[in-house]
């Protein structure tokens, strides 16, 4: 009966305590998953993409449709990048449309997007992200949630996210 109590006392402190914390968003977790995608994707070479850069207007047809939310595929050259192709992947239950980039020495950097359930009004908010060992950019604009995601320490990667969301 006393370890009832006890257990219960605690449990309304730690109520009240928490009383004023937002539950875990969505953004958290479909950032999580595209960490455990990127680990595995961006070590494989032949690999790499679904569907290869030649075709561009594929990729955009194709996973526009699918995710529901048209874009661009964004010029990364001036970053060192060069465009590889695209996939599709799910996070938190909703397609995913993943388009790879790789530079010279073979570091891969993703751009990800997904419908989003909010619109995203005026200039894009840029959030900074670490998980698993991957740093993430990300943003909402446009009816869609979007993420620059390089591994950890990755040179301008925010540079890489503001060109991205102009292009997009």
């Amino acid at each position: 009966m006393a370890a009832s109590l006890v257990v219960f006392v605690l449990g309304g402190i730690g109520g009240f305590a928490l009383r004023g914390e937002a539950p875990p968003t969505q953004t958290a977790g479909w950032l999580a998953d595209i960490a455990d995608y990127h680990a595995v994707y961006a070590s494989q070479g032949r690999h790499l993409v679904e569907v290869g850069a030649d075709e561009s207007d594929h990729i955009e047809t194709w996973l526009g449709n699918t995710i529901g939310a048209s874009f661009n595929i964004p010029d990364m050259t001036a970053f060192g990048l060069s465009f590889e192709g695209g996939r599709l992947l799910v996070a938190n239950g909703k397609p995913v449309a993943q388009l790879m980039y790789r530079d010279a020495e073979g570091t891969v950097v993703a751009l990800c997007l997904q419908r989003s359930n909010s619109a995203g009004d005026g200039s894009p908010t840029f959030k900074e992200h670490t998980i698993n060992g991957f740093d993430f950019v990300s943003w909402t604009a446009d009816g869609a949630d979007y993420v620059v995601i390089g591994p950890n320490g990755q040179p301008e990667l925010n540079a890489m996210a503001m060109q991205a969301s102009l292009e997009i």
